[in-house]
């Protein structure tokens, strides 16, 4: 009886030893360096917001945070990663739409669960994108568009960065709500479908504003509607969806930081406040603006739930748009 008291008391003080352990961490956290994955190539629009956000958490926790770039399967291969990596706040992951919602519909073979296994620590911007037709086309308007879609279906054809990509998405998304019929033309990227735009060898692509504005102001490019909630600054007097009368048809992607699934509460709550206050520093703000990326203000908890709600949301689309990959 007595050794069974002793052995009691062991394990006892043994879970009392690593609680405070556990909180002593905590409390320190961080003290290494810190890594962010990118799960995208580096240059790009994700991999350039990264360095912005660990920049400023870099001066915050004075210790080095670096971004590392792990590419591949639309973000999955560098997302996986972080889900399998030790929950101890020290590897985090950029996580977007498609990471963590948009490639669950898009694929079978994914050997994780991302809302499961990926702590939502928090979200950092949503991400319009531009509908835009060549300059040569008869569309003026989004609603020209649409009357010459609905008088001779798939005749206008659409250009996108490729199957289940968000310019793919985005117009199969315009097609259900507006009842059009478009054809699709995929490319391998956005860059040469942007060329053919110009060219007049496609009729109209969703595409980013970081890349696309300089062609509009050019007058190479004619937009007919932003994506998204809001308007752009760059482009002032571009209507978005909504104005236009077709505010379901807006689809915006996003953006958030991540964390492996068990990592503490209390680190989450530290990353989280400081992430917070990176996304709303004045310079960060004006210049996400210039590209179309609005600040998102979500949290904990909250990010999460938002997360798990967007699942659904995306599956709905990729299984309308048939574009499913296996």
């Amino acid at each position: 009886m007595k050794k069974r008291t002793y052995v009691a008391l062991f394990l006892s003080a043994m879970a009392l030893f690593a609680a405070r352990v556990a909180c002593a961490n905590e409390d320190s956290y961080p003290n290494k360096p810190i890594t962010i994955v990118v799960p995208f190539s580096a240059g790009g629009i994700s991999d350039n917001q990264t360095r912005l956000i660990a920049e400023k958490l870099s001066k915050a926790f004075k210790q080095s945070v670096v971004v590392l770039n792990k590419v591949g399967a639309s973000g999955m291969i560098g997302a996986e990663y972080v889900a399998r990596s030790q929950p101890d706040g020290y590897t985090l992951l950029y996580g977007t739409h498609g990471t963590q919602a948009a490639n669950l519909a898009l694929y079978d073979d994914i050997r994780f669960n991302p809302p499961k296994d990926l702590k939502a620590v928090h979200s950092l911007w949503r991400q319009s994108s531009i509908l835009v037709t060549g300059s040569a086309t008869p569309y003026k308007t989004l609603q020209n568009l649409i009357d010459a879609a609905k008088a001779a279906p798939g005749k206008i054809n659409y250009g996108s960065a490729g199957k289940g990509t968000q310019t793919h998405l985005a117009a199969e998304n315009l097609q259900s709500v507006a009842g059009v019929e478009f054809t699709h033309v995929p490319y391998k990227g956005s860059a040469p479908a942007l060329t053919d735009l110009i060219a007049g060898q496609i009729d109209i692509m969703f595409n980013y504003p970081e890349s696309t504005t300089q062609f509009i102001q050019q007058g190479k490019l004619r937009a007919l509607a932003v994506n998204g909630a809001n308007r752009l600054t760059v482009l002032p007097d571009v209507k978005t969806m909504g104005e236009l009368g077709y505010p379901d048809a807006a689809l915006e992607g996003w953006s958030g930081i991540f964390a492996p699934a068990g990592t503490p509460d209390a680190v989450i709550s530290k990353l989280a406040g400081e992430i917070a206050k990176a996304t709303h520093d004045p310079k960060i703000e004006a210049s996400m603006k210039k590209i179309g990326s609005f600040t998102m203000d979500l949290s904990g908890p909250d990010f999460q739930k938002f997360v798990e709600s967007e699942v659904p949301h995306w599956r709905s689309i990729v299984e309308s748009s048939g574009a499913k990959n296996n």
